[in-house]
């Protein structure tokens, strides 16, 4: 009997770590990478599990992050603000965002070029969807505006992980 246990023992050990990168991460995807928040609301954990406290509760579906480490289904993340935390992998998209920061209004541009003329101002904490990266500038659109703004001045999928 107890060699039945011992060997069905090492099959779940071997089933459990099948799926998994050689370097111990799950998806096998470059770390870091941007990622957003999928869901309306949506828990930052101290440690990778539903038993581990609860940090932070996130209400800002589309919200860009920046995924860090991986365990299983979890997924190590860090915000806008720098606060890192364990998300549940099912609560995050592969969607490209990025999000306005500085404390001053930014010009989204007609033109990846810093003369170029405006199309909207921007203020900080505006989500963007991300559709282009050229030369530290990033192409994006809200609201029905679409232009470019100096990776400077976004956080998120603009940036090279």
């Amino acid at each position: 009997m107890t060699a039945l246990r011992a060997g069905l023992a090492a099959v779940l050990c071997l089933w459990s770590v099948a799926g998994e990168a050689a370097d111990g991460r799950l998806t096998g995807q470059p770390l870091p990478r941007y990622a957003a928040i999928r869901a309306t609301e949506a828990n930052l954990r101290v440690g990778p599990g539903t038993t581990y406290a609860v940090r932070w509760q996130y209400r800002r579906r589309g919200l860009p992050v920046r995924i860090v480490n991986e365990h299983f289904n979890w997924r190590q993340i860090e915000d806008p603000s720098g606060e890192r935390g364990w998300m549940s992998a099912h609560l995050l998209t592969d969607w490209s965002r990025a999000i306005v920061v500085g404390k001053e209004l930014q010009r989204l541009r007609r033109s990846p070029e810093p003369e170029a003329r405006g199309a909207a101002l921007l203020e900080p904490g505006v989500l963007l969807a991300v559709h282009e990266r050229r030369d530290g500038w990033c192409e994006v659109s809200v609201d029905g505006y679409r232009g470019w703004l100096r990776n400077d001045e976004v956080w998120g999928a603009c940036k090279a992980s």
